[in-house]
């Protein structure tokens, strides 16, 4: 009887799904202040969501900064802050995001 060697190919995990699995998030649907130390490092979309506010630990609004006021952002999108910026207040006005622990 032949045998035959049998490889396993493992995947590498991406940088997003390591902080995923590691650092933890949170559930946001309504306003959230967070801290610094809270370390969110980015936002994403749960179910299509509109912000009222969202800013960076440094209060840059992320929302002009990056032309997002009023626009209906789709779930799985993917929103941060600039050069590494940490979030700070999230406030959701409809739909719900998840922010992610850095």
């Amino acid at each position: 009887m032949a045998t035959q060697d049998v490889k396993y190919q493992h995947k590498k995990m991406t940088t997003t799904e390591l902080q995923l699995s590691r650092n933890g998030q949170k559930c946001v649907t309504g306003d959230v202040t967070f801290t610094a130390n809270d370390k969110v490092a980015y936002i994403v979309v749960n179910a299509d969501a509109t912000f009222s506010n969202l800013t960076d630990q440094a209060d840059n609004n992320i929302l002009t900064e990056s032309a997002l006021g009023g626009v209906t952002l789709s779930t799985g999108m993917i929103i941060s802050a600039k050069n590494g910026g940490l979030m700070k207040r999230v406030n959701v006005s409809s739909g719900s995001v998840l922010a992610i622990f850095g």
